[in-house]
């Protein structure tokens, strides 16, 4: 049978766009952070590794709002709301700009809210418009502005430092961010449906948390994202300054290395999506991943003061490979595991969980830090996290109930 929301007008290809190009400029904004903190913090009064304060602030708001978006999505339309999600981006940006700590917080807790947004806008959008025999391909695609992104900020941040200056740099970012919101308004009406729900009540975000929390698929996926988000910015947040204050490498090439690690994890998270679509099971391959993310932290962490520049290389590329390669496939499952209708509601849930981890995993190795540690004793840490949450994804599960997800209602 047909699925409706693929028979009214699919548009796969201009979904796709209008995904990537926002997934892709929220991940830019939001990782110029550590490629500008060793640089910028001295002039702001600020030891770098506070950049993790920063991030995890950023987490901190995005938990929040993913957890609304199902009910945004249900009033406003999600290509509606992923233009309002540049809106927030652009002006979170222009406020850390200004640079005293309480602005800087402030514009962190604005492009929280705009990327918490990004991913459930996105499977409402692509839940509605990819193709049904090849949906974890195109999330596998639209994820791949992550490491896109990231590494467009390795290679155009360095660069916006010598020639605009730093704070030019933000605002470059935030006028592309706006600029993006801009071009969507022709957008809205060929992939949002003209019906709109206005049921929502307040406490949705309570009851999407607890459906997840009651599926047994979900929240053990939950939880194993919650590690793998912890490694993944951790690894985003403090690799160049691991390789540029403790390993002695330049800023340009520690740079280069990030943006070589995001190429590689590029092509991973398509390559998987497209095997978790075809040959073998996405629940399978975010466990191996876990494990060879464990050993990848572990090699990041032995390197030593000067290395080789291959050597570096090799281990930047594994670890990012890794430590990023994992989100297609988590969609891939995600979608074997609740209904494309449920898609926004259940990715915002889940996606509390990932972006704790993601705040957690700076903040603790941000303390690690402030205690006398060094950056290989959290990249250690991070390892261990990995591989434990690898093997538990690897273990069966039996078959979870039908719990459902959709809460903007209290009707079956």
């Amino acid at each position: 049978m047909t699925d409706p929301a693929h028979a009214l007008s699919a548009r796969p290809w201009l979904a796709l766009q209008a995904t990537l190009g926002v997934q892709l400029l929220a991940t830019l904004a939001l990782s110029a952070a550590p490629v500008l903190a060793p640089a910028v913090a001295p002039q702001l009064g600020l030891p770098p590794e506070r950049v993790g304060l920063f991030t995890g602030t950023a987490y901190l708001f995005a938990m929040v709002s993913g957890l609304v978006t199902g009910n945004w999505v249900s009033r406003l339309g999600a290509t509606r709301l992923t233009q309002l999600v540049m809106v927030a981006v652009g002006s979170g940006a222009l406020a850390a700009s200004f640079g005293p700590a309480v602005l800087l917080l402030a514009g962190a807790a604005l492009m929280g809210i705009g990327y918490g947004t990004v991913n459930p806008a996105a499977a409402a959008i692509l839940g509605r418009h990819a193709p049904p025999g090849s949906p974890g391909l195109f999330f596998a695609l639209k994820q791949s502005g992550v490491p896109i992104g990231v590494a467009l900020s390795g290679l155009l941040v360095p660069i916006g430092l010598v020639t605009l200056g730093w704070r030019g740099t933000v605002w470059a970012i935030a006028a592309a961010c706006l600029l993006a919101a801009a071009l969507l308004l022709p957008v809205v009406a060929r992939l949002d449906p003209e019906a709109r729900d206005s049921s929502g009540s307040a406490s949705t975000w309570l009851r999407t948390l607890q459906a997840v929390l009651r599926h047994p698929g979900l929240r053990r996926l939950s939880i194993v994202s919650f590690a793998y988000a912890m490694a993944q910015q951790g690894f985003l947040t403090f690799s160049v300054s691991l390789l540029t204050l403790q390993l002695g490498l330049p800023l340009a090439v520690a740079a280069a290395l990030l943006a070589a690690s995001q190429v590689a994890c590029t092509v991973v998270r398509i390559v998987l999506g497209h095997v978790g679509d075809r040959w073998i099971s996405p629940q399978v391959l975010l466990g191996v991943l876990g494990l060879c993310m464990a050993a990848s932290c572990l090699a990041l962490s032995a390197l030593p003061p000067g290395p080789a520049l291959p050597l570096a290389a090799l281990a930047m590329v594994a670890a990012g490979a890794t430590t990023m390669g994992w989100n297609g496939v988590y969609f891939s499952h995600l979608l074997r595991i609740v209904p494309r209708s449920e898609l926004a509601a259940s990715a915002g849930g889940a996606q509390f969980f990932t972006f704790a981890g993601g705040m957690a995993g700076p903040f603790l190795l941000a303390q690690l830090l402030h205690m006398g540690m060094s950056y290989s004793t959290g990249y250690v840490v991070l390892a261990a996290l990995g591989a434990a949450a690898g093997v538990a994804m690897l273990r069966p599960l039996p078959a979870p109930p039908g719990v459902r997800l959709n809460t903007t209602t209290d009707r079956p």
